[in-house]
């Protein structure tokens, strides 16, 4: 019994740390939280020296079922993106969110930036935000002006109902590399 409340309370603390995150901004009547204090914009003449990267899929989930009467639990997602390479900064060229049906919903940049070595970026939906449906995805485009560590980009949800709390994470999938 004192592991399953020590669960509960790390899943507690878990949301108590994703309420502290930035301020939402309202997309189409849905709110949609994105940190971005560790990106930079990238200068154009920079962008032309990018040999390097790749395309990340990261599956996450918006909803969970749940009990014996498959009763539907939405949950927050959070995209998590981190830069592994201790030296050489990587650019993100494109952070999509995707329905479950693969036609974009959200893209969360307005233009390439650059996240620092050993950078790491946060990207949010919102419980609340159904527009994904159940089985959504986050589509990561990187570049790098030379050979990096591979990023991490993973999804991390999490939700409540009751006294009851769910987390886990999920791992990208490189899709693509440099176009």
């Amino acid at each position: 019994m004192r592991g399953l409340a020590l669960r509960v309370a790390a899943c507690l603390a878990l949301c108590c740390g994703l309420a502290a995150l930035p301020v939402p901004t309202q997309y189409r009547g849905a709110t949609v939280q994105t940190a971005r204090s560790s990106l930079s914009v990238l200068p154009g003449e920079a962008r032309a020296e990018m040999t390097v990267g790749q395309t990340i899929y990261v599956p996450v989930y918006s909803s969970v079922v749940y009990g014996n009467r498959g009763r539907t639990l939405n949950i927050t997602t959070m995209l998590s993106v981190r830069n592994t390479d201790q030296r050489v900064p990587i650019t993100l060229m494109e952070v999509r969110y995707v329905d479950e049906h693969g036609k974009t919903v959200r893209s969360y940049l307005d233009g390439p930036r650059q996240l620092p070595p050993l950078g790491s970026a946060q990207f949010v939906v919102e419980e609340s935000d159904t527009l994904g449906g159940s089985g959504p995805a986050f589509i990561v485009v990187w570049r790098a002006a030379s050979p990096v560590s591979q990023p991490l980009a993973q999804g991390v949800m999490i939700g409540t109902v009751s006294s009851q709390g769910i987390s886990f994470i999920t791992e990208g999938k490189v899709i693509g590399g440099v176009k």
